[in-house]
């Protein structure tokens, strides 16, 4: 199944879509897709609405620290309280990785909610060595939203597609999102290899070869494509859990 576009927590139903959760009435699809030309179908599916936004910061939260008999290794973590916020990830003591020149490290904290609004949630990643110009970062997330999506498949190219939401409802689920928080951590902790991490290095090789950029130099586009990534992580985490 092919997505172009954001998921946006959305797991399409329909011919083509997931066959396992399609709760549809049988369609003339089922018989005569096979030897139509082309097609294409909308459903108005659920998702979710969050926005994100990340800049470069040299305040990281984010401390290293070396574990004791083991040189290739280290350990880090933060404290959300030094930052007036509040612990997301509860079950994480320290983080455990590579020691390397290409090592990614990740935390989360959220806003402590006040006069009933709801939280804000802050992802920090903090790079080592080489990493350490164009991946300390600070992104905020705000709390995910049940949104409704027009969610469009077209049968040439076999992909599906979604537009921006008709319908967002008021309640927020921020359990949800700091399941997603925890989840991100781990994609990012174990994409770490003794030669580079997964994360950080996908989005420089788009940025190198999709916009030209440097791969050691600061850009406002290496912003967004880590606004992406780590919109498009969350969203798939989301979407299965929906």
């Amino acid at each position: 199944m092919h997505f172009l576009g954001p998921i946006r927590g959305v797991l399409p139903l329909g011919p083509d879509g997931v066959a396992s959760l399609n709760t549809l009435q049988r369609s003339p699809f089922d018989t005569n897709a096979a030897v139509m030309i082309s097609y294409n179908y909308t459903l108005n599916q659920q998702g979710f609405a969050s926005d994100i936004t990340c800049e470069y910061d040299e305040q990281s939260p984010i401390i290293f620290a070396p574990v004791p008999g083991y040189a290739n290794m280290l350990a880090y973590n933060a404290s959300c309280s030094d930052r007036g916020l509040a612990t997301v990830l509860t079950d994480v003591l320290d983080y455990l990785t590579l020691n390397t020149d290409n090592t990614l490290t990740f935390w989360a904290c959220k806003s402590i909610p006040t006069d009933g609004k709801e939280p804000a949630y802050y992802i920090y990643l903090r790079g080592r060595e080489n990493y350490a110009t164009i991946a300390d970062l600070t992104c905020r997330v705000t709390s995910i939203q049940p949104a409704i999506f027009p969610v469009e498949y077209q049968s040439a190219p076999s992909i599906f597609s979604s537009k921006d939401s008709n319908t967002t409802f008021a309640n927020t689920t921020p359990g949800l999102m700091e399941l997603a928080l925890a989840g991100l951590g781990a994609v990012i902790w174990e994409g770490q290899n003794i030669r580079s991490n997964l994360v950080a290095d996908t989005v420089i090789t788009f940025g190198v070869k999709d916009f030209q950029l440097l791969p050691d130099k600061r850009n406002e586009t290496y912003l967004r494509l880590y606004e992406a990534m780590i919109q498009g992580i969350i969203e798939y985490e989301v979407c299965l859990v929906n």
